[in-house]
């Protein structure tokens, strides 16, 4: 057995304070002539993770052993639970209400991944969960926990895929939900995921370290921590990762050294290293911050002689930061058929109420690469209307065609920058294509529709719509009936200096609201006669994080809302429409584990009623663009939420 002593003489300023074959406590020192401590004998190979201690509870130890079973250790190695089951790889997070844990596993025979818990007080171990048996070997496994404390775990298939499954929701219900399968390389060895940062972190064999979003709601995409010399300090690779707070650790394969690095944001700072020269395979690592002493433990697993030898370095862990109280957090009620094909689709949706029976109200919704679909209140979908590339879509009432009364649907073509004209059949809600009107923009893009309320609240008013380009131009155009054919007049043409999208007029105040993507919501009058001056209403910042995309009002009992589509941290941002434009609060769309929807992420467009359209929907609903939908991993669609939630966690005014 290597001698304290000896090893210390490798660290420079890293403390180690013990190195035994498995010296389980920080109080004990090693020295040449320790024995071989007792647990390495009993669990050879075994997986251990460490316990703090709490209140009124001394600290324990869990064993995970493939020949052993599960067993709770008591401070002096004392076992104080057994489960006799083959188990292998582990995981662990602390309970929510009470002092143990729960831990993933994977149980043998049968290759079945389980979740347990620890409950220390009264030292029982209980199964929890099980998920269905994979299709492949796992590799290793992860447990991720978010930010609604719902529980996920990672499970790695060395062809290059990690699965990902919700195990408890956020009641501590036990569940198995598929979420997505996430691309990782081929030969991935390990992985860990620090939950303050929802950073997945893989170690690829021969190669290096890889962060990954650990949301299932995070895009797609990669970035390296560190790769195998010459490109990178990891000599010979790496095969091993654990995360700490604000950093992680790695062992490098052929000089045997222990890696570490602080992250902060996308900025990446190496730390200690420690040369572990005197073990001959170290293969697998784990570890944990002792908050108290400021020190970080690592195992460092030797497969040569099934022993762990534990190092404790100094470690500066990030300051917690004060911050307001967490982001409320709504959960869609209904989702609508997905698109036909992934990639990027579905893009902004509008309402329709129905004159006589709100209930059979129809959601409308652009397919940028088939057409305009069309939903029921239960997400059906009842038509779809091959139009081409619509991007935005907005719906008003009452126009006279002929000897008809229609409604209208009003969408931007970007196939040849034209307004593509719907009508809708105000008794069976059906959409008929009704031509196109032209326009002179280069680039079309965002669209909405105005129609200001008549003196008399009662007869329908003018129908405009307002278009824009990317280059930042609006052009407005009246809506009219000649004969059984749509026209449209341009009256106004105004400008943002940059590319625009999201647009909503309030035709209670004939007030336009136009979102700047990088830059602000700006407000301007919404009739033809009313200027091209704009005034800001809120500028993309910490609260409105760009892009701005998505812009609805929502019509209360005593006001009304601006809702705005944050799209840079997945939220939505609640204002009073109407100046100063008070923030009033923001929100974002959790997973809906129960009904088995997913969260809501990257929303483009938006659209929001407060029409009552029958149960669950009693103040009206929010319909948001899901652009990133899993669970499971299917192409784009759009959710509803219920308006009450909203108004409910934001505690606003009806």
């Amino acid at each position: 057995m290597p001698s304290s002593s000896y090893l210390s003489s490798k660290l420079g300023t890293v403390i180690l304070k013990s190195i035994c074959t498995l010296c389980l406590g920080v109080s004990v020192v090693a020295t040449a002539a320790t024995a071989p401590h007792e647990l390495s004998v009993r669990y050879p190979g075994a997986y251990v993770d460490f316990i703090p201690a709490a209140e009124q509870q001394k600290p324990h130890w869990l064993v995970v052993s493939p020949e052993q079973g599960i067993v709770l250790l008591n401070e002096s190695l004392q076992p104080r639970a057994t489960l006799d089951i083959n188990a292998e790889l582990l995981d662990t997070r602390a309970q929510l209400t009470s002092s143990g844990l729960v831990f993933a596993t994977i149980v043998e025979p049968g290759h079945v991944p389980t979740l347990f818990s620890v409950d220390v007080a009264s030292a029982k171990i209980s199964k929890v969960m099980q998920l269905p048996v994979p299709g492949f070997q796992v590799e290793n496994l992860c447990l991720q926990r978010d930010t609604a404390n719902n529980l996920y775990v990672y499970l790695l298939d060395e062809r290059g895929i990690a699965e990902h499954w919700l195990m408890l929701d956020g009641r501590g219900t036990a569940l198995a939900r598929h979420m997505r399968n996430l691309p990782i390389p081929p030969n991935s060895k390990a992985c860990s995921v620090d939950d303050a940062s929802a950073s997945l972190y893989i170690a690829e064999e021969g190669i290096g370290l890889w962060h990954y979003g650990a949301s299932a709601e995070s895009a797609p995409g990669r970035r390296i921590i560190d790769l195998r010399a010459p490109f990178g300090g990891l000599a010979g690779g790496t095969e091993s990762v654990v995360t700490l707070p604000g950093g992680l650790a790695t062992v490098s394969l052929e000089d045997k050294t222990l890696h570490t690095y602080h992250i902060n944001g996308k900025k990446i700072i190496a730390g200690p290293k420690l040369e572990l020269s005197a073990l001959e395979e170290p293969e697998r690592i784990a570890g944990w911050y002792d908050s108290a002493t400021g020190d970080a433990t690592i195992w460092v697993y030797d497969d040569a002689d099934g022993k762990h030898y534990p190092v404790t370095l100094p470690w500066a862990a990030p300051q917690k930061k004060l911050s307001a109280s967490p982001m409320p957090t709504v959960k869609a009620e209904i989702q609508t058929a997905p698109m036909s094909r992934f990639g990027d689709a579905a893009d902004d949706p509008a309402i329709w109420i129905h004159s006589k029976k709100a209930q059979r109200s129809l959601v409308l919704g652009t397919n940028k690469k088939q057409g305009l679909m069309v939903y029921d209140l239960e997400g059906r979908e009842v038509q779809s209307i091959p139009s081409g590339n619509v991007n935005n879509v907005d719906v008003r009432y009452g126009l006279r065609l002929g000897k008809k009364l229609v409604d209208v649907a009003i969408a931007s073509l970007r196939d040849d920058n034209s307004l593509a004209i719907y009508t809708i059949d105000r008794r069976n809600g059906k959409v008929t294509e009704a031509g196109k009107i032209p326009t002179t923009m280069e680039d079309i893009y965002g669209l909405c529709m105005y129609q200001p309320i008549t003196d008399d609240k009662k007869s329908f008013g003018a129908i405009y719509a307002i278009v824009n380009d990317k280059s930042g131009e609006f052009q407005q155009f009246l809506i009219s009936a000649n004969g059984e054919a749509i026209e449209g007049n341009l009256v106004r043409t105004f400008r943002v200096e940059s590319q625009p999208e999201g647009c909503v007029a309030n035709d209670r105040t004939r007030e336009l609201f136009v979102g700047e993507e990088d830059v602000a919501v700006w407000t301007i009058g919404a009739d033809p006669d009313d200027g091209t001056q704009l005034r800001e209403v809120i500028r993309a910042g910490d609260v409105v994080v760009d892009d701005i995309e998505g812009l609805a009002i929502y019509h209360g009992q005593q006001q009304d809302y601006l809702v705005v589509s944050s799209q840079g941290n997945d939220s939505y941002v609640v204002l009073d429409a109407f100046a100063p434009y008070a923030v009033r609060g923001n929100f974002r769309i959790d997973l809906n584990a129960e009904k088995n929807i997913d969260g809501v992420s990257e929303t483009d467009g938006l659209e929001v009623t407060h029409h009552h359209l029958g149960t669950g929907f009693s103040e009206g609903m929010l319909v948001v663009q899901d652009g990133h939908k899993v669970m499971p991993e299917t192409p784009q669609n759009f959710k509803y939420v219920s308006w009450k939630q909203i108004r409910e966690a934001l505690d606003l005014e009806p």
